[in-house]
């Protein structure tokens, strides 16, 4: 969907479909009053910051929404994979830190496990209602998908819970030559790896099971494992620390030219690596037999 396009009705209509599902036959709080950066239906909607890298622009607004149990809940009107096409998504805005020392750990896990069953039910329902979002992306990529006839550049993993998603993903690695399989969640993501040995993972950081951390955590642990490159992705704020345990990173929404140019970076420079590990090796192995 590209914005001038967007209208008022289109906007009352999803919100009346997320409203409805979030809190049933309990009258939300009133919305706010606008907060984006002008007039016209935007100005229903704040305009995130995204840290997107020099270049690669993605835009995306977001409306605070709540739900009958968690009042951080947002609507998103977003840009990612394509430039200028937007589609509405929902962001449950609950990747907060919390491990299982912390006194309300089990509520917590209970709350997290009921937005992200929500945020799934109210993406069916703007689907099925008409309303693009990631299924629209998916979609669109695949009609403009074709057999570009080019050679196999190797195998990369897909790990993502959102099928859509990891699906017009899939389809972009592919146009860029590649093989692909995908999984949906981060133990199915660990065993895939050692089964399949992937040239690359992509990894998103939120996932059901094991979240992108513990499944990077894993495949290091591993000998068989642990030299394959990482990409993790994310739409939640990571620490440095946190990023700088995988190959390379890319905050959602991105687009296309950017996780091209990602995908080549980190392949680039893990083959150097093994280049000069082969090389120091070698030279280690001639000094030793002289």
């Amino acid at each position: 969907m590209k914005l001038d396009t967007l209208n008022l009705q289109i906007v009352e209509k999803a919100v009346a479909i997320y409203q409805g599902l979030a809190y049933g036959s309990i009258t939300p709080k009133k919305r706010s009053a606008p907060v984006g950066d002008g007039g016209g239906v935007l100005g229903m909607f704040h305009k995130d910051y995204v840290e997107a890298v020099p270049g690669y622009t993605c835009s995306r607004y977001s409306m605070r929404l709540g739900n009958r149990n968690y009042p951080f809940m947002k609507l998103l009107l977003q840009e990612h994979l394509i430039a200028g096409e937007f589609f509405f998504a929902v962001d449950t805005h609950d990747q907060m830190e919390i491990g299982p020392e912390f006194p309300d750990y089990e509520q917590w896990m209970a709350v997290r496990k009921f937005n992200c069953e929500l945020k799934r039910r109210i993406e069916e329902s703007f689907e099925q209602a008409g309303l693009d979002t990631a299924a629209a992306v998916r979609r669109s990529l695949v009609e403009t998908c074709g057999d570009l006839g080019q050679p196999c550049r190797g195998l990369v993993l897909i790990v993502d819970d959102e099928e859509d998603l990891a699906a017009a993903v899939e389809v972009l690695i592919q146009r860029s030559g590649f093989r692909t399989c995908k999984v949906y969640d981060g133990r199915s993501g660990v065993a895939a790896a050692r089964e399949w040995m992937p040239d690359l993972v992509l990894l998103d950081y939120e996932l059901p099971e094991l979240d992108g951390l513990k499944v990077i955590e894993e495949l290091r642990q591993d000998e068989l494992t642990s030299e394959i490159p990482i990409i993790i992705n994310s739409a939640a704020r990571m620490t440095m620390a946190d990023i700088q345990k995988a190959d390379g990173f890319l905050s959602k929404p991105f687009p296309e030219s950017l996780l091209n140019e990602m995908i080549q970076r980190v392949l680039t420079k893990r083959s150097r690596q093994a280049g000069f590990a082969a090389a120091k090796a070698k030279a280690q192995g001639g000094k030793a037999t002289s």
